[in-house]
């Protein structure tokens, strides 16, 4: 008897969790061929690769089982690079990232805030960006905060971009 009520309190307890864990909200973000500096601190999965700048990585749950891969080689708690062809792979968990450079490409699915600051070429031209299923649009020329996979609103980023 004290098996099978064993038994029904680990289902009673599972079956709120997974439907909580269903409704957690996920979204997404792309950048393709931005210039400038982009900041995310968000949560789940990202990919991104720099043509020409720097990186800075903070794994905010290093205790997980995820780490950061920086060129395919999975990497500490903090990471910095400045270089070339450089690519990131963040499988899970918490993060915060800062890419600065040029041909910044990134794609991240989960949870985050993005602070994008663009630095336009000699055309104007400074990449795009897309929310979710949103059309890709140009990078804002002014310092910008956006929200994936959360019902937020941001308050305004005062400053501008040069």
């Amino acid at each position: 008897m004290g098996r099978l009520a064993a038994i029904a309190l680990v289902l009673l307890l599972a079956v709120p969790a997974g439907v909580l864990a269903a409704r957690a909200p996920v979204g997404s973000i792309a950048f393709t061929d931005a210039r400038g500096e982009i900041t995310i601190k968000g949560r789940g999965v990202l990919l991104a690769r720099v043509d020409r700048g720097s990186l800075q990585i903070v794994d905010l749950t290093p205790a997980d089982q995820w780490s950061p891969r920086v060129n395919g080689v999975p990497r500490g708690r903090v990471v910095g690079m400045r270089g070339r062809d450089v690519s990131v792979f963040i499988p899970g968990g918490r993060f915060r990232i800062v890419l600065r450079g040029e041909g910044l490409n990134v794609s991240a699915r989960g949870q985050g805030i993005v602070t994008i600051e663009a630095d336009p070429d000699q055309t104007g031209t400074a990449g795009t960006y897309a929310i979710d299923d949103d059309e890709m649009q140009p990078l804002p020329g002014i310092v910008t905060r956006v929200a994936y996979g959360l019902d937020v609103t941001l308050a305004p980023v005062s400053g501008a971009s040069s």
